[in-house]
């Protein structure tokens, strides 16, 4: 994922400065989601990209023994200065690195990867699939967001702004990715781009071929209403941006 981290680094560090959006607040309504999808005994998490932390420390918060993989420094950084503000203990391990690369000893109960699904080829999300399915111990769970072709699609040549930051957001309709492009107002020579591979839920079963993961069921997100700039939680899947899918190793 090389190739996207300077995307990953600028919309941290934009984010941080630019949009009045609060890092430090913990995220409840994710422990809702990982109590509703997960066993009730499951404890020892994986987090792939851990992204500004909110959801690691709130899962340490609430007792969940957790590992965090996020590869910006800046926001390893702010994790550890999470981890502080909150006096998280002994039960969040903060691990710098690219999880496609990353070696790891320990097997966990559930693996989460939320909002970044699909950065990759089909070959290497493939790979990250089977990573995964190694992590994790036998009939545990991966939670793991993946964008929908047809709401991004539909919104290719949107655009929004917070504050300085601008974005337009693109479909790549060859590749059946999503494109996020943001820049700096009055810059727009320096724009940074996300791309991710969207799917459907067949799509996503193809992906599953030699690897030990079953695919259980999806819990469908939500989607802007960019006329009226109201945000719906849950819609319907054919008309959500993302949905979350359950995955169990056999």
């Amino acid at each position: 994922m090389g190739w996207q981290t300077n995307f990953y680094r600028k919309q941290f560090l934009w984010s941080k400065k630019h949009m009045d959006y609060d890092m430090e607040t913990l995220v409840e309504h994710s422990i809702d989601k990982l109590r509703r999808l997960c066993d009730s005994n499951a404890h020892k998490i994986l987090e792939l990209g851990g992204g500004n932390g909110q959801f690691a420390v709130t899962a340490a918060q609430h007792g969940y023994d957790i590992t965090v993989i996020e590869i910006i420094p800046e926001c390893v950084e702010h994790i550890y200065h999470l981890k502080e503000k909150y006096h998280i203990g002994e039960n969040l391990r903060i691990i710098e690195g690219d999880f496609y690369e990353v070696s790891l000893m320990d097997s966990f109960d559930v693996v989460c990867y939320w909002d970044g699904f699909g950065i990759e080829s089909d070959a290497e999300q493939q790979l990250l699939l089977r990573n995964i399915s190694n992590w994790l111990k036998p009939g545990g769970t991966a939670l793991i967001d993946i964008y929908t072709p047809w709401y991004w699609a539909a919104h290719a040549g949107q655009e929004v702004r917070f504050g300085k930051i601008h974005r337009e957001y693109e479909f790549d309709a060859e590749e059946c990715r999503m494109l996020d492009n943001w820049w700096l107002a009055d810059d727009k020579e320096n724009v940074i781009t996300q791309s991710l591979r969207c799917y459907s839920p067949v799509d996503l079963k193809l992906l599953l071929n030699d690897t030990e993961l079953q695919f259980i069921h999806y819990e469908s997100g939500g989607a802007m209403d960019y006329e009226n700039w109201t945000y719906h939680g849950s819609v319907s899947l054919e008309k959500a941006m993302m949905y979350t899918a359950k995955l169990q190793k056999e």
